[in-house]
């Protein structure tokens, strides 16, 4: 009995020191994940779409050089142009030519005569330049020969014409083609120097929309051959800057040597030639 009464009281002694060690056990620390997340800063909380568009963009990007812009065409006001063909001059080029001239302040001329030929304005060019006296002259001959049995006859008149025009800026502009020529546009290439070359079946993009006959581009065909001489005529114009000061205010830049160069010996498609020259234009 004695024993029983002390095993209970060890006991309940035991239970009472175990309670008060519990209770004054330290409370235990808060977990991770209960501690409060630290604030971030004002830059880290903005949304992407709000911070300034370079910021993110890369430091070399920054200081890239500008790009090259060519010098706007111009020349001055009251120049003169003559303008000299045949029935093609008059198919929609000579029209849409005419606003871009107006709006340059230029004196337009333009002399065409239905089925003309190279040897018909020969005799001509002396008096006619003599008359305008132009800063710039544009020859659209040779449609009418595109089918003679022997194209090098015509190279004397093709020669007189350019000697009559006497050293002024000048561009043979050659007819686009509608069926193979016997030779006449090479004719021309090869003896229209000092005079510029715009060779239309090679720069004009094609084919160009003709009238019934199909032959003579129409009113759309004839603006868009326009359209390409006149971005090769700006493009090949020589800047005041550039020219010496007695030259023309048409002055144009020397022609490549191909410009002139048979076509006879090496023949290559209008596609290929037109691949080429518009190299050297980027270029």
């Amino acid at each position: 009995m004695g024993r029983e009464i002390w095993v209970r009281r060890w006991a309940l002694a035991g239970v009472a020191a175990a309670g008060m060690a519990c209770g004054a056990a330290p409370a235990p620390p808060p977990s991770p994940e209960a501690a409060p997340a630290p604030a971030a800063p004002p830059e880290a909380s903005a949304p992407a779409a709000a911070r300034s568009p370079g910021a993110s963009a890369p430091a070399e990007a920054a200081a890239a050089p500008p790009a090259v812009v060519p010098p706007a065409f111009e020349v001055p006001p009251n120049t003169a142009v003559l303008h000299v063909g045949d029935s093609f001059a008059v198919a929609g080029f000579a029209q849409a030519l005419r606003p871009r001239m107006q709006e340059h302040r230029v004196r337009y001329a333009v002399k065409a005569e239905t089925s003309s030929y190279t040897v018909t304005w020969a005799s001509r060019m002396e008096l006619l330049v003599a008359n305008y006296q132009p800063d710039l002259v544009i020859i659209s001959l040779g449609a009418n020969e595109v089918e003679n049995v022997n194209p090098p006859a015509h190279a004397g008149a093709i020669r007189r014409i350019v000697k009559a025009i006497g050293g002024r800026p000048c561009v043979w502009v050659s007819p686009p083609l509608w069926r193979k020529d016997t030779g006449i546009i090479d004719v021309i290439r090869t003896n229209s120097a000092p005079c510029r070359f715009f060779d239309s079946d090679a720069l004009v993009p094609g084919p160009l929309p003709r009238q019934k006959d199909k032959i003579h581009p129409n009113e759309v065909g004839g603006a868009r051959w326009a359209e390409a001489f006149w971005s090769w005529l700006t493009a090949e114009h020589l800047p005041a800057g550039e020219a010496a000061p007695a030259h023309s205010p048409w002055a144009l830049r020397p022609s490549p040597p191909e410009e002139h160069r048979s076509q006879a010996d090496a023949p290559e498609s209008a596609a290929q030639r037109g691949e080429q020259a518009s190299e050297r234009r980027a270029e």
